[in-house]
């Protein structure tokens, strides 16, 4: 074997590398993300919730697109456990239980990743690296920052009329 050749076969493969190295990405694309996404049914996370310098624990079961509950608790207490289902919303807390009527509305403000679900094709999103950046197309839904642990979310920043919120994700699971 001639250095011509050599030098041709180290080149070819050091341009084999750096195609399919290019090419490999251990994060998932935008699309296959929101069809993911579109995919879900169900989850259930724990969660640390930060708004403005409160933060508590919450633990969420949601089934799409109407049900969900939420339990929150602070320095291990419970504060209050929120239950929709059947467009009736019973809120528990130590002073008692409070039954109202619910809507999608109530549903969605209970936690940003359920919000998103129900909303998805609402939202303009684009990615930079492992983050998605969700805007609404219609006015008085909130803009989300998603940063993704694979396909899922780690942690939702929501920001809407001067209110910021940060969901941190301990754990998720999901039934598609």
């Amino acid at each position: 074997m001639g250095v011509e050749e050599m030098k041709l076969k180290i080149l070819l493969a050091v341009l084999v590398v750096v195609l399919v190295g290019g090419c490999l990405s251990t994060e998932p694309s935008l699309s296959s993300v929101v069809s993911y996404w579109h995919s879900i049914k169900s989850f259930s996370a724990e969660e640390t919730i930060k708004i403005d310098n409160q933060t508590f624990e919450s633990y969420v079961n949601f089934t799409r697109p109407y049900k969900i509950t939420r339990a929150d608790y602070v320095n291990g207490s419970l504060l209050q456990k929120v239950v929709i289902e059947n467009n009736t919303q019973k809120v528990m807390t130590a002073n008692g239980t409070f039954t109202l009527n619910a809507t999608i509305d109530d549903v969605n403000a209970l936690d940003p990743f359920a919000s998103i679900l129900n909303n998805l094709d609402s939202f303009n999103i684009t990615k930079k690296g492992n983050t998605l950046f969700l805007t609404p197309k219609i006015s008085g839904l909130p803009s989300y920052k998603v940063e993704l642990n694979g396909k899922l979310p780690k942690k939702i920043t929501v920001k809407q009329t001067g209110l910021v919120l940060v969901v941190e994700y301990k754990k998720i699971t999901v039934k598609t």
